[in-house]
This record gives C-alpha cells, structure tokens and sequence, in this order.
C-alpha cells in the first residue's frame, strides 16, 4: 500500500519532487480515470471475439468492421496498459514522491493516453457500423507513439514498460490461442499462421530476456539494452494483436524500423514570388489576416528569415504529403479540426496516416504535428527556427505573436 495518494501530494512530496526534477501527474490521472473505459470496451471485445470462433467466423474473410473493433480496442487497451503501468511502476519505486514521475516517464504516458480516446472512438464506431473500415484513416498496423528519450532511462521506468509487457503478452496469447482455431486449413493461410506464430516468439524472448537484464539490479549502462528490448516486445505485441484482428496484413507485414516512408526532399521552390500566407493554416487564414499584430507579425518574420527557400521547402514537403493523403489536418475526438497552432505565423495543425519525412524527421502514423517558422530568437544571438513540432496538441486562448523585437509586447 503506497504512503502517499497521488492525487493528494504532501508538502514533503512535492519538495523531493521538485529536488529532483520530477513533475505532476494530475493531468496524466485526470486521463487514466478517463481511458478505464477501454476496459468495458474489452470485455465487448473479447465477447466478439469468442462469438466469431463460435460462428466458424474466418477473419480473413469474415466482417471488416468487427475486425476493425477488434483492431482498434486492442490498440486503447495496449496503450491504456503502458501508460497506467509506468505511473504505477515510479510510484511503487518510491512512494514518497506518488504523484510525482521523471520527465521521460511522464512524456511517455502523456504520448500514450493522447492516443487511447481516438481508438476508443474507432471502436465504437466499428461497432456501430458495418462499413466501417479503419483502413481508410491510417495505415495498418498502426505504431506506437515515439518513445521518449532519457539518457539512461531510470530503473522505475524499465520495471513500467517491463508489467506493461507482461500484461499484454497475457492477453496477445490467449488472443493468439482463440484465432489459431479460426484459421482454415487450407495451404494459403498457413504461412500467414507461421509468421505470426514468429512474431509471438520475437516479442516473447525480447521481454523474457529483459526481464533477466532487470533481475540482477542492472547498472546504468545496461539500461539501454534493456530499454531497446522492452521496447521491441511491446511493438511487436502491438502488431500481434492487430494481425490477429485483420490477418489479410500478415503477408505484407514489416516492422516498424523496416517501413518505407514517404520523402519529398527533391521539391523546388521560388523564393522571388511568393504568398507570405503560405505557411499559414488554410483553415484560418482568413481570421489571421484580419489581426493587425498577425499581419505585423508574418512581415517581420519573413523580413529576418535568413533563407526563405529553406522555410519555403519544407511547407512544399507538407503540402506534397497533404496532397498524397499520408497527412491529414487533425481533429479533435468529435471529428471538429484542432485548428492553427498558436505561434506566428500560425500553421495547421496535422495528423499523420501514414509513415513520411518532411523536414528531415521521420514522422509515425497517429502522430499530430506542425511547423513552426520564427526569427523570435534570433534578438538573443540565436538562429531562425524552422522546426516541426511533435505533440498532443491540446486547445488554449494564448497567442504568441514571436516578435523578434518586442514590438507588440505580451
């Protein structure tokens, strides 16, 4: 039983906490109380599942849509598990600082309880629906969020990722065990049988021998090889469950590092004549063009822009991937658009569908972005800013106008 309650920190806490460079959880509770409803969405899941079995259901075949509620509530409930099992982890390893996680920790489960709403929502849909397919919105098998980065990633954090496996692994083979007796006999789906059966052995060994990495109370210096196979179980059991929900993907399957992504790289660009709007949201250009401060705003950072061609590029890249489908603008949970990011010179806010490279960084399908142009630092000696951002992007009334000379103010 912990010392503390993390939704009522003490004075004590809060000091350790803050000694050693640890942040709040509040947010991140406020989120796990919200995602149990995955479990619900479970039990329907599995009930599914063992009604298919029961009705000689082939999933290579059979509904699209109760493949696509099964591939989806598996994704909020893999995702709902690494999250609650690496707060846990931290608060276990030291309950005086319950409330309290490092800030790779912390990055981690925000990344994961981002994404558990939206495959809620799919499910049900899916559920709802019999032409629903999932397929039409992102690339499948979808990826776990980016893993955050922490040099070396602290022992409490291994022990999370650790229990998140080991829960998910009960539940990917007692999935596997009830699909292996759906699989007809015929020759052409026996292959598709065995590779999954090695996906299983693959995701299994990578956590059988972290776990013995973690046993003999590692040194610093082993924890990212502990981390790499932690991290290698939990993808591969994320795909696993996918599969088993859609098999039809098991023939083209490749792993997440083997994934070809989108480039555009090779795009020109004519920095003589050129819309100044450009890199504004579509969606809201409009209302920003009739801000003075935004008008002012846009001049100035075009007037310091060092290279206009290199900002140019990458909102070519943007546009590109916009136009192939492999972006899309980002919605809220309701299918309303987030809308433009609040930093001048105010771009769209986009969903990735499926894997691409703009701006030189590899971007994973359900990951929400933007582009940010600013010469704001360049008053304190520092570069021009062209940079894509990664978040989970949450609404806010603030408006930051990135003056690089303070001539609007606060």
């Amino acid at each position: 039983m912990m010392a503390n309650d993390p939704a009522r920190p003490t004075l004590m806490t809060r000091v350790i906490a803050a000694y050693r460079g640890e942040v709040s959880t509040d947010e991140l509770e406020a989120y796990r109380r919200a995602g149990g409803l995955v479990y619900t969405e479970l039990e329907h899941a599995e009930e599914l599942r063992l009604r298919l079995v029961q009705d000689g259901v082939n999933l290579w075949h059979g509904s699209q849509a109760a493949s696509g509620q099964l591939l989806c509530t598996w994704n909020a409930f893999v995702l709902q598990t690494i999250g609650e099992q690496l707060l846990d982890a931290d608060y276990t390893a030291d309950p005086r600082t319950a409330g309290y996680v490092p800030p790779v920790t912390s990055r981690q489960v925000a990344a994961c309880f981002g994404q558990v709403e939206g495959w809620v929502s799919r499910a049900r849909q899916a559920a709802g629906n019999s032409r629903y397919l999932v397929e039409t919105e992102l690339q499948l098998p979808a990826d776990l969020p980016e893993w955050a980065e922490a040099d070396p990633c602290p022992l409490p954090h291994l022990h999370g990722m650790l229990a998140a496996a080991r829960a998910i692994r009960r539940h990917a083979e007692v999935a596997f065990g009830v699909f292996e007796q759906t699989v007809p006999d015929a020759h052409d789906h026996q292959a598709d049988l065995q590779r999954l059966r090695q996906l299983v052995a693959e995701a299994a060994t990578a956590a059988d021998y972290a776990e013995g990495l973690l046993k003999a109370d590692p040194r610093p210096s082993l924890h990212e090889a502990i981390e790499q196979r932690l991290q290698r179980s939990l993808e591969l059991y994320y795909h696993v469950g996918q599969l088993i929900a859609m098999p039809r993907h098991i023939a083209g399957y490749r792993s997440t590092a083997t994934r070809p992504a989108a480039t555009y790289e090779s795009l020109d660009v004519d920095a003589r004549d050129f819309d100044a709007w450009c890199l504004t949201d579509p969606q809201r250009r409009e209302f920003w063009q009739a801000d003075p401060k935004a008008r002012q705003a846009v001049k100035e950072m075009w007037e310091y822009d060092p290279d206009p061609a290199a900002t140019l590029r990458i909102q070519a890249q943007i546009n590109a991937a916009f136009r192939d489908g492999a972006i899309a603008y980002a919605v809220d949970a309701a299918g309303e658009p987030l809308g433009s990011y609040y930093c001048c010179p105010f771009p769209a806010i986009y969903s990735v569908r499926r894997p691409v490279v703009i701006g030189g960084r590899r971007l994973r399908p359900m990951q929400q972005f933007t582009y940010e142009a600013s010469a704001e630092e360049m008053e304190r000696g520092g570069p021009f800013k062209r940079e894509i951002i990664v978040a989970d992007f949450r609404p806010t009334n603030d408006i930051d106008y990135c003056d690089p000379d303070g001539l609007h103010g606060d």
